[in-house]
């Protein structure tokens, strides 16, 4: 990473780190997540991340659910914006995912069993 980035040093640190989940995730297949809204950053810092990660073309809504969640891509491949948001859809949560897609927006194995069952039933049912 160019030391000359023109950056706070607490966001310099989280890029850093976002940099080492990005090599690991390359060399192993380990995925990641960084919790950025458990971090003691200024908003001016989240900016900063945000400004140098930039913006990608996916948006990832998950809206059926207790809690609702998003994940934007970044304009770095493998690295997401996430935001979970509670009943009243305040944020509660903010991370960096790292990782082809988001992990918590893939099917779960429940919900497939599931939809595997309701089609089924639609094709007995439609039966001719």
């Amino acid at each position: 990473m160019n030391e000359s980035v023109n950056v706070s040093s607490k966001t310099k640190a989280i890029l850093y780190e976002i940099h080492g989940a990005l090599q690991r995730f390359v060399d192993t297949g380990e995925i990641g997540s960084i919790f950025i809204n458990k971090m003691s950053l200024a908003p001016e810092e989240r900016q900063e991340i945000h400004d140098f990660l930039g913006q990608g073309s996916i948006k990832i809504t998950l809206s059926d659910s207790a809690e609702p969640a998003e994940w934007m891509e970044s304009g770095i491949p493998g690295i997401w914006y996430g935001v979970f948001y509670d009943q009243t859809n305040n944020p509660i949560l903010e991370t960096i995912e790292i990782g082809k897609f988001p992990e918590v927006a893939s099917s779960q194995v429940e919900d497939i069993y599931r939809g595997l069952k309701t089609l089924k039933l639609g094709l007995v049912t439609n039966r001719e």
